[in-house]
């Protein structure tokens, strides 16, 4: 058993049958001192199958704006967390039992402050595309698409105030100077993902804190920038000693600006980035739109609006 308070958050399509929630609850009793679950819903869902649920511990559920990615919904459940310790899980809740919670939370014991539990990927695009992601990033800040993410309460402090800066939490994760373990699964990803959410992840996965987003664009950027001027150079030597523009002027010139051109897409990688900070220190990343909160047997639920 775990002696703190653990808080398991879970972000679904769909809110899950009472009796899966009250069998992880009985299962959170055996393993952990004292525990709450956060289920992290769409937009219009309505929880009334809950009003009779009986649990040990407190039922949250987050209703998140209709906008809200699944990075910043889940973002939204972190943050309503009170636990010591936080088990962020994608993956079946039925798989979430008492010896896969001992296993997310025993390696806390011996000072461990994230451990993430990577999960199964099928298709060989997404392995070919996240080996290369990772040969762009540095070497000790591997990105990996967890089904389960374990944190202490310092580890989640730093997400969350990394989150002003940055949307997505594997970027966030990957780089928390904590301790980590790492283990390897076949558990498959609960919530399923459009093909438009995975084409701006892949975009994201690229260009943030890879190589690609910061020393390749400008290495690019500088010697394209020697072309150009190395062209127009050549051309201004010929038609001073000769007095002739050289033989293919126009052809020079489409070189020119093809060189500017990659110029111009380099800073604007660049200034995507300064832009995502400007914008943290002025954006709200709450995805709220509801809370429900059902305490313990016994007393009354409660609910807010965000």
């Amino acid at each position: 058993m775990k002696h703190a308070y653990v808080s398991v958050v879970l972000c679904l399509d769909a809110l899950p049958d009472p009796s899966a929630c009250e069998a992880l609850d009985r299962a959170l009793d055996q393993e952990s001192r004292d525990h709450e679950i956060v289920i992290v819903a769409p937009y219009g869902v309505v929880p009334a199958a809950y009003e009779s649920l009986a649990t040990t511990g407190p039922l949250t559920i987050v209703t998140t704006h209709m906008r809200a990615t699944p990075d910043s919904a889940m973002i939204a459940g972190l943050a309503r967390a009170v636990g010591d310790f936080i088990v962020e899980w994608h993956g079946p809740i039925d798989r979430l039992d008492g010896p896969t919670l001992q296993r997310l939370l025993v390696p806390t014991d011996s000072g461990t402050e994230l451990v993430e539990v990577t999960g199964r990927v099928g298709a060989l695009s997404s392995r070919v595309f996240y080996r290369l992601v990772n040969r762009l990033r540095p070497f000790d800040a591997p990105v990996r698409k967890a089904v389960s993410r374990t944190y202490s309460r310092r580890a989640l402090q730093e997400l969350l105030g990394a989150t002003s800066f940055e949307s997505k939490i594997a970027v966030i994760a990957a780089e928390l100077p904590v301790q980590r373990l790492v283990i390897e699964s076949d558990l498959p990803r609960q919530r399923t993902e459009s093909f438009s959410h995975r084409l701006r992840e892949g975009i994201a996965l690229t260009t943030k804190g890879t190589s690609f987003g910061s020393a390749i664009p400008l290495a690019i950027a500088a010697l394209s920038a020697m072309f150009g001027l190395g062209a127009a150079a050549y051309a201004l030597a010929f038609l001073v000693l000769r007095g002739q523009t050289p033989e293919g002027w126009t052809t020079l010139m489409v070189v020119i600006g093809l060189g500017q051109a990659s110029i111009l897409a380099m800073l604007g990688l660049t200034w995507t980035r300064l832009d995502s900070l400007a914008r943290g220190l002025s954006r709200s990343t709450d995805a709220t739109a509801q809370v429900n909160v059902w305490p313990p047997m016994g007393t009354n639920n409660s609910s807010e609006e965000g």
